[in-house]
């Protein structure tokens, strides 16, 4: 068990938004939480991610397990491009390239035991980067942008001149690419095509967290 909702209620003023709501999730199964306008669906993952308090009931999670949430008008910001914003997510990995490759040119010059530390040091963080598909992540992160419906003409596009359903789309590719334990997507097709959503689907079914 990954995640757990036990007995959930919520109120607004004098209207039942959820009562007494329990189910559980299972490491690496896929769950839809379906209901009208108004259900309380948002609520209900607001709650999950402390965002709102619950009257009465509990959610526990997994020990050391990560979450990840797209609202249903989630945005980003700022002036970096499409492609750019995506990176950020893969921060710690380019860094240590960045690591790998200096540590590359240090052992050029170094002997002895100082060789031998370094070279140990070398051989850890290769074997992470490559742990974290470090080899891939750029062809990962075009894979995740084209998949979204970006064309490779739109990369470089500053994400302020993005409509707020584009804004969105980006969200969701940074979540996808950040690999969290757990993904909650608050209606995330609402801005994606039919060929988007086929590969949304499909991702989806095939995700398996780090």
């Amino acid at each position: 068990m990954i995640l757990s909702c036990n007995h959930i209620d919520k109120a607004f003023g004098t209207k039942q938004i959820l009562k007494d709501v329990s189910f559980h999730v299972e490491e690496r199964e896929k769950t839809a939480i379906v209901g009208i306008n108004g259900a309380g669906k948002s609520t209900l993952l607001k709650i999950i991610m402390n965002q709102l308090p619950t009257d009465s009931g509990e959610v526990t999670l997994s020990r050391g397990a990560s979450i990840g949430y797209l609202a249903q008008h989630e945005a980003v910001s700022g002036e970096h491009t499409i492609y750019e914003e995506l990176l950020e997510v893969k921060k710690e990995i380019i860094e240590m390239e960045e690591k790998i490759r200096s540590l590359e040119l240090d052992m050029k010059h170094q002997q002895g035991e100082e060789l031998t530390a370094t070279l140990d040091l070398y051989h850890r963080l290769s074997t992470e980067f490559e742990n974290r598909n470090g080899y891939a992540y750029k062809s990962e992160l075009i894979g995740v942008l084209k998949g979204l419906g970006f064309e490779e003409s739109e990369f470089d596009k500053s994400v302020a001149t993005l409509s707020g359903g584009q804004k969105t789309r980006v969200a969701l590719g940074k979540l996808l690419l950040s690999k969290p334990d757990i993904i909650l997507l608050d209606e995330p097709t609402n801005h994606l095509d039919m060929n988007s959503i086929a590969w949304l689907e499909t991702y989806l079914l095939n995700y398996q967290a780090p």
